[in-house]
């Protein structure tokens, strides 16, 4: 993600617009080439080598901005290590013993010092290493001795389209308040959406409205605490926010030294696309089991996907996985949640409780949850905990219960 001092805005009437990049523009798409390929030349190389050739290729040019901010973007998904035979505090530890048994210490030619090789070599055989691992521990745990090992580099239009969602992530660290239109919503592009909103565990309220669903979130700086974790979720979010269709989404911001009030607008006619996999309609080996075995099985209940948006109080959504039906005309809903944290579900149990329908299952994966909590004190019949598989038979005998 990039940091502030690499954000490239524009401020008109109070309107923030990231100074986004033209990703089909030659010369970036070369200049973006060019970093793709000194990151793979000094893989392997000290991390100073590299930022040395960087330096050079960019000089004094009027781009200097997008430069680092590309270079930025590398770096994180880069891999570094400190190259060292020994710990280098206490390679250094060691020397600097010999040397002040020895001071003052210089270059051999020089009258009147000892030899600084020769401390290094009674250093290196004290630590039972090599003069040559001597001088490479050294300093090995400086940032610019660190060794690039690894790098997932992505094409140059990857690239390019990394930085623009990198420009508008950087804005969303600094939001209030977040608004997020959805015009033509289907459920499982909502089902996608409401699962990253819990998953980034985001505070945000959904409505309907003549214009589709409204999504209100917190922003990092209407917290009191955690603003810096709590912000770097919200941006993260984003990328799954592009996957959509359609979108907009109006942030009010405080920006710049003065922390004047801001507001920041996107959409998808942006050209922003994000960098993540695009699950759309995402189905676990787990449900593919279910409708398997669902279909094998001589129920009384079908199975299939459920096609509804179920506004909760207009303080979330409930997008069901599936609808149980019965031939006597009997409703039951599925949701199957994977990953939880013991809080936030008690909390949406809680909302499910007071605004959900009446006939609602939950099936909790408890092999997947992301803690290691006990599971929460629930409401038989309401959720159904399951460490494997879900069993149909027994979705079934809620499924009666519910409805009896």
């Amino acid at each position: 993600m990039l940091t502030a001092d690499l954000v490239r805005v524009r401020s008109r009437g109070g309107r923030l617009v990231p100074r986004l990049v033209a990703t089909d523009d030659p010369a970036l798409v070369a200049a973006a080439e060019t970093l793709r390929a000194l990151f793979a030349e000094h893989t392997g190389g000290r991390v100073g080598a590299l930022e040395e050739a960087i330096a050079d290729h960019i000089g004094d040019g009027t781009d200097y901005v997008v430069w680092r901010g590309l270079t930025k973007l590398l770096m994180d998904r880069a891999t570094f290590e400190v190259a060292a035979a020994r710990p280098p505090g206490e390679v250094r530890a060691a020397v600097f013993r010999e040397a002040a048994s020895s001071w003052p210490v210089g270059p051999a030619h020089e009258t009147g010092l000892c030899d600084r090789d020769a401390v290094v070599a009674r250093a290196a055989a004290a630590l039972e290493m090599t003069p040559a691992e001597v001088e490479d521990a050294l300093y090995a745990d400086l940032a610019a001795e660190a060794r690039l090992t690894a790098i997932d580099l992505p094409d140059a239009a990857s690239l390019l389209d990394r930085y623009n969602l990198g420009l508008a992530q950087a804005v969303l660290l600094r939001a209030r308040e977040v608004v997020i239109t959805l015009p033509r919503l289907t459920p499982a592009r909502a089902r996608q959406l409401f699962r990253a909103l819990r998953f980034r565990q985001l505070m945000h309220r959904a409505e309907r409205g003549p214009e589709g669903w409204r999504l209100v979130v917190d922003g990092p700086l209407s917290l009191f605490r955690h603003t810096q974790r709590y912000g770097l979720q919200l941006a993260l979010f984003l990328p799954a926010l592009c996957h959509l269709p359609e979108w907009s989404l109006e942030a009010d911001i405080v920006w710049g030294p003065r922390r004047q009030p801001a507001v920041l607008a996107l959409d998808h006619t942006m050209g922003l696309r994000s960098h993540t996999r695009d699950v759309g309609a995402w189905e676990s080996e787990e449900e593919r089991h279910l409708r398997a075995t669902w279909k094998k099985g001589d129920l009384e209940w079908t199975l299939r996907r459920a096609t509804e948006i179920i506004d909760l109080d207009g303080k979330d959504v409930l997008v069901p996985d599936y609808v149980l039906t019965h031939a006597d005309g009997r409703r039951v809903l599925l949701d199957i949640v994977w990953f939880w944290r013991r809080k936030a579900f008690e909390r949406r149990l809680e909302l499910l409780r007071q605004a959900g329908p009446p006939h609602l299952i939950v099936a909790l994966a408890t092999r997947l949850r992301a803690d290691a909590a006990e599971l929460p004190e629930l409401d038989a019949g309401l959720v159904y905990p399951f460490k494997g598989v879900i069993v149909p038979r027994r979705i079934c005998e809620l499924a009666e219960r519910l409805t009896a």
